[in-house]
């Protein structure tokens, strides 16, 4: 009894697991959870993909990094560029505040 429910916990983890990004990482987590037994996995494929339209059959091409770091860049260089009469604004706002600071009387010597 202890073991039944054991493995039921086991079983909805591991189903748990399965997040298909594409038909292919999709039939590679089916091969895992059948633990190589090509009969149950595609039966758990069918069972699966039948009602998932969208999903691509290979997974997208990940970016590299320096492409991904210069179009970040990109992007915040545009919104600098957009929003460059605001920074100016709040730069002068915090000059100001600094600026009116009344600077403190320097302390008399204590032996004159």
């Amino acid at each position: 009894m202890f073991n039944g429910k054991k493995r039921k916990q086991r079983l909805q983890e591991q189903i748990a697991m399965i997040r298909p990004t594409s038909k292919a990482a999709l039939k590679q987590q089916c091969l895992f959870l059948s633990n190589l037994d090509v009969e149950k996995a595609q039966k758990m494929y069918d069972f699966l993909v039948k009602d998932l339209d969208g999903i691509p059959s290979v997974e997208a091409a990940s970016k590299p990094f320096i492409r991904n770091l210069g179009e970040q860049a990109s992007g915040v260089f545009s919104w600098i560029r957009e929003n460059e009469d605001m920074i100016s604004q709040g730069v002068s706002l915090i000059r100001g505040i600094l600026g009116k600071r009344v600077p403190a009387e320097p302390i008399p010597p204590i032996n004159p």
